[in-house]
């Protein structure tokens, strides 16, 4: 009886180990395993999802300016061929420009003959000449707005005689403002620089305003 009993167990042994290792050439076989093991899709290491390249040029890369790589970015200022010497004047005085009186100033290059009135330049010896640009800005009414400046001043004039040229230049737009503007002039000038260049001579090269 004990020997039945031992040889059933054996037989419960040898099946179990035949189930396992036919469950283990299942596998093999390439079926899936057991549900909850299938091979979960992790996301890729952090830093990098679909990572930004630069482009094949080699510019570097420039968010938030004109496009992902500054397609839309500003020009580079080019240098002036000329340094030293001031840009964007829109009208010249000298001693014979003709002064516009109390007329209304409609016009951009009226604006010049306008401060002509209020200015008193110095005297000048002979053979000395001086030259200077001044900057400023105007309110829709005609009212300075800010503080004027002078941006560009010929150099080899005698130092006294630049700093008694430029006082003229402060002056005059002082003492012409508030200048009389008509409202189209007014309000497309409002807050916008305003370069104007005084001659303490008639210049020989420009004609005056």
């Amino acid at each position: 009886m004990r020997r039945s009993r031992l040889s059933a167990l054996v037989l419960v042994l040898l099946a179990s180990a035949s189930g396992t290792v036919l469950a283990q050439d299942t596998r093999d076989l390439g079926l899936p395993p057991a549900s909850g093991f299938q091979n979960p899709v992790l996301p890729p290491p952090s830093g990098s999802q679909n990572p930004v390249l630069p482009p094949q040029s080699g510019q570097r890369y420039m968010p938030g300016i004109g496009g992902p790589f500054g397609e839309g970015a500003r020009r580079p200022v080019v240098p002036s061929p000329t340094p030293g010497v001031d840009r964007g004047v829109i009208g010249t005085v000298d001693p014979e420009t003709t002064g516009l009186g109390e007329e209304t100033v409609d016009r951009l290059d009226q604006v010049g003959p306008a401060l002509r009135r209020c200015w008193k330049p110095p005297a000048l010896a002979v053979g000395d000449s001086a030259s200077a640009s001044v900057r400023f800005s105007l309110r829709r009414d005609g009212s300075l707005f800010g503080q004027p400046r002078v941006t560009w001043e010929m150099r080899r004039a005698p130092p006294g005689l630049r700093e008694r040229f430029t006082d003229s230049l402060m002056r005059a737009v002082r003492d012409c403002t508030p200048m009389r503007l008509s409202p189209g002039l007014g309000g497309s000038i409002a807050g916008r620089p305003i370069t104007i260049r005084f001659f303490g001579r008639v210049p020989t090269n420009e004609r005056s305003v």
